[in-house]
């Protein structure tokens, strides 16, 4: 058989500079030094900290939204059944939804303006508001509290107007 060369015989003696002062060109091919590879890190650790700061910030309040979403989808639901099955009338009621969620809802008459004559409409003033109001229609307030998420409470409020009882009526 031949000559097996060796590893001195197929590498040129400047493949491995010895030092690296001797050769100031080599610097550069060789890649990063430890502290640029570590301050990088460091960068990518704050953005990264960063970003995810803002992602869970913006999880929670999605959480918040739609818990607020339901809170008011109850409260309106609360309003649409009122008057329906019978009459207003002066109340106070509280229960909790099948979410958890508590509810209150307060139904109060708004004062009626006294008759002036043979009007068939009088002027309301409610809230600094001046508000036209037919004489045998009755004005009532509905304020709806409802309790949701972390201690968060929501109140809306809202105005019926529903035809008076006749006269003589025990309502």
């Amino acid at each position: 058989m031949g000559v097996v060369p060796s590893w001195q015989d197929t590498v040129s003696p400047k493949a491995f500079p010895q030092s690296p002062i001797s050769n100031p060109q080599s610097r550069s091919s060789r890649g990063f030094t430890l502290i640029e590879v570590l301050a990088a890190i460091a960068l990518l650790a704050i953005a990264f900290a960063i970003g995810l700061g803002a992602l869970g910030k913006s999880a929670q309040n999605a959480a918040h939204a739609a818990a607020l979403d339901a809170a008011v989808e109850h409260a309106q639901s609360l309003f649409a059944e009122q008057g329906l099955t019978g009459p207003l009338k002066n109340a106070s009621t509280e229960g909790t939804f099948d979410d958890g969620m508590r509810w209150t809802l307060k139904v109060r008459a708004l004062p009626k303006p006294p008759q002036q004559g043979t009007a068939t409409a009088v002027a309301l003033q409610q809230g600094g508001v001046m508000m036209a109001q037919a004489a045998n229609i009755e004005l009532w307030q509905l304020d709806a509290t409802v309790q949701y998420g972390a201690g968060r409470v929501l109140r809306l409020s809202t105005q019926r107007a529903q035809a008076a009882p006749p006269q003589g009526s025990d309502e």
